[in-house]
């Protein structure tokens, strides 16, 4: 690298340092405006505000390969999970309950590549995974290739609240969810056309 790049790029971390500084500066000054007059007691009992941020899932969907009718359905069912989420938080709920709402729409619905409408296996079927984790102390659980447990986050918490484990797979965590009663369907449930003609596109090449 020439020194010239390299000062370049020096110039330029710096002039974002500077500018993370200064935001930083500015929110601690309107923090401080805030609670100006305050005393400790009223402060302290202000809730913090509500943040609540999905994401659709992993992968490289460009614009133009949705139809607007399509790219509405996404929004519309995300906007529907984000409030699910957000009620429970709203309401006093725990955070871990939040994200389990939000999820489990997303998980019930064929448009997500999770629970309902997940991607095929090979051999035609529908193996999931979830895995759930709180900040607070670090406690986690999972489930993997787990295929008729209907809501796979909520499998995966239950390993986290109820079990000695981190993780189950397979057919011991299918077993695990029936014994503690959490619903299971099928799995060709979860198995949805759009998913089957993905499949048979995938295995046409393969064979090619």
């Amino acid at each position: 690298m020439s020194k010239k790049s390299s000062l370049i790029r020096l110039t330029f971390l710096s002039i974002f340092i500077f500018i993370v500084l200064v935001f930083f500066q500015s929110c601690q000054q309107v923090n401080s405006d805030h609670n100006e007059g305050k005393d400790l007691s009223d402060i302290k009992s202000e809730k913090p505000p509500i943040t609540l941020i999905i994401h659709g899932g992993a992968g490289s969907i460009k614009r133009g390969y949705l139809t607007s009718e399509q790219e509405k359905a996404y929004e519309i069912k995300m906007k529907e999970a984000m409030q699910a989420g957000y009620k429970v938080l709203k309401d006093g709920g725990k955070s871990i309950d939040a994200v389990i709402e939000t999820i489990k729409i997303m998980e019930d619905s064929p448009l997500f590549n999770a629970g309902k409408g997940a991607v095929l296996t090979h051999t035609g079927n529908v193996s999931m995974d979830a895995s759930i984790m709180q900040g607070q102390d670090l406690n986690a659980g999972a489930v993997a290739g787990v295929k008729h447990v209907k809501n796979p986050i909520t499998a995966a918490r239950l390993v986290m609240d109820s079990s000695v484990h981190v993780m189950l797979s397979g057919t011991g965590a299918d077993e695990y969810a029936t014994q503690n009663d959490l619903q299971t369907e099928d799995n060709s449930y979860f198995i949805t056309p759009r998913r089957l003609k993905s499949l048979k596109r995938v295995l046409g090449k393969d064979s090619v």
